[in-house]
């Protein structure tokens, strides 16, 4: 498989396995997501780039039997976890959905949540255009992004140490469909102002990611995106030793007392009415 071909599918097994870890990590930009889409209680929910499930449950329980959740994922690999994940919770429905051209009529919710998935379109717009048309007039958009690379140096440094060993080239993902394409507040709330929302607010989550050592940040970080998960795949033992070793520099300063990591991130929370 070349790196081009490998897709978020190929990469939801790891998503399942390191999910707890992913979920400890982010649980400040959880809380800050369902609080700007709060209330839910009742509510009807879409969640887009729902992954492995864990927030669709924390919102399942949010609206109560009296409201119903959308989890929806594009990739089929993620579409699987979500299903195992949700089994038998009444209020929420599993659907393979693309974020460009949601197939659900207008004004079909109350609240579109998404965590981490909107800056991995390749049309940001789009999505933003369909959250609006799916929402109901005063609806709530709550959506999750990375931050400036040099604000996320768990993601940003294991593909540093990729790319200075020629795994993987062309620098930070930045642009169209990569982790760090939105990383601009002002760009998101451009984006969701263009899509026709209003009181837009855009505010940065700032948390930690715990590490029990620089092999468990690689294997981590290495697993979960798709180019890097095939490079690293792909790559003869000796490279990849020595990428875990350029990447214990770049994360010196991140050291605890025990051997471990505590390496900062930095998420920005949109919010916005229809």
């Amino acid at each position: 498989m070349s790196l081009s071909q490998c897709t978020w599918s190929d990469v939801a097994q790891d998503w399942d396995r390191w999910r707890d870890r992913i979920e400890e990590g982010d649980s400040g930009i959880t809380a800050a997501l369902l609080d700007a889409a709060a209330p839910l209680a009742g509510s009807r929910v879409l969640e887009l780039a729902a992954g492995t499930g864990e927030v669709a449950a924390r919102i399942a329980d949010a609206v109560g039997p009296d409201g119903s959740v959308v989890a929806s994922d594009e990739a089929e690999g993620m579409v699987a976890l979500l299903t195992g994940r949700l089994a038998g919770l009444d209020n929420v429905e599993v659907r393979r959905i693309d974020a460009r051209r949601i197939a659900s009529p207008d004004d079909a919710y109350d609240a579109v949540v998404c965590r981490m998935g909107l800056m991995l379109v390749a049309d940001p717009a789009d999505a933003a255009t369909e959250a609006r048309r799916v929402l109901r007039p005063g609806g709530r958009l709550a959506a999750a992004v990375w931050a400036d690379p040099s604000v996320n140096p768990w993601l940003a440094s294991v593909g540093m140490a990729a790319m200075m060993h020629g795994l993987v080239a062309g620098g930070p993902p930045t642009g169209p469909g990569g982790p760090f394409s939105l990383a601009d507040p002002e760009a998101v709330r451009a984006l969701l102002e263009d899509a026709g929302f209003t009181d837009v607010r855009v505010d940065a989550v700032d948390g930690v990611r715990h590490y029990d050592g620089v092999e468990e940040h690689l294997d981590m970080g290495g697993s979960l995106a798709p180019p890097l998960s095939a490079a690293l795949a792909a790559a003869a033992p000796e490279t990849v030793t020595a990428v875990g070793e350029t990447l214990r520099q770049l994360t010196s300063a991140y050291l605890t007392d025990d051997g471990g990591l505590d390496l900062p991130l930095r998420a920005l929370v949109a919010s916005a009415t229809a």
